[in-house]
């Protein structure tokens, strides 16, 4: 009788709960962690660009939604004349604005103009200043190994508009400005929303903690039934002796 009553006796789901509370109690803290990250905002930007012949004539259009606007830059609509850094030290061209040499052959005022750079070799920053020191009205960077953009980070850049668009984007109105054509570029704010945080590491431990719970749930279901088995086995072995006599 007293084998019978401890094979009836599975493991006791109470026994669980602690073990439970050890293994989701990280992954908690840590998705209360995420909640309190604070949210950049995302505000995404449309770049209209217009080809202008020797003529003035409008020759082609051309038009980017996945511009992002940067963290630091006003977010507001601004429009001019596109100009990539012009040659120098014989010819040299620094595409990202990087080199102390680097230069811009500007319109005479008023006109507005926006400044073409390609990203890579220094920080936003210093691109962005070395456009403001000639009075650019804003800078478009183009990315230099994806076609997705990121949020420029470069703060101390004062009132000059910065947005960074596709490499593709970038490339294809440098290769109209590499023809001698004028290009025409207007900047308009586009959509706006919250920059979702992703904390990788708590990623990563909330699925290794998922992964142990369903090992030790699988374990326990396990146990219970071989339990159960063992229990059904003896009572009825019990059963067919007490017959038996």
């Amino acid at each position: 009788m007293t084998s019978l009553s401890r094979a009836r006796v599975p493991v006791p789901v109470l026994v669980l709960v602690p073990v439970l509370a050890l293994v989701l109690s990280p992954s908690v803290l840590a998705a209360r962690s995420d909640r309190n990250l604070v949210s950049e905002e995302y505000v995404g930007a449309t770049v209209n660009a217009t080809v202008l012949d020797a003529r003035g004539n409008a020759v082609h259009a051309m038009s980017s939604d996945d511009g992002t606007y940067g963290q630091n830059s006003p977010k507001v609509d601004t429009r001019g004349v596109v100009i990539a850094p012009a040659p120098h030290h014989g010819g040299v061209v620094d595409r990202q604005g990087c080199d102390p040499a680097t230069r811009f052959l500007v319109p005479p005022r008023p006109v507005q103009w926006v400044a073409l750079l390609q990203r890579g070799n220094c920080t936003f920053k210093e691109k962005i200043l070395k456009a403001a020191a000639y009075n650019a009205t804003a800078v478009l960077i183009y990315n230099n190994s994806t076609d997705k953009t990121v949020k420029m980070g470069h703060e101390g850049t004062g009132d000059t508009v910065a947005v960074m668009i596709t490499e593709a984007y970038g490339k294809e109105i440098l290769a109209h400005l590499e023809r001698n054509l004028t290009v025409l570029a207007s900047v308009v704010v586009g959509q706006r929303g919250p920059t979702k945080n992703i904390n990788r590491g708590s990623l990563v431990f909330v699925s290794i903690s998922f992964i142990v719970l369903m090992i030790i749930s699988s374990a326990w279901l396990i146990f219970y039934f071989i339990q159960k088995i063992r229990y059904t086995s003896a009572r009825d072995r019990s059963q067919k002796e007490g017959s038996s006599r």
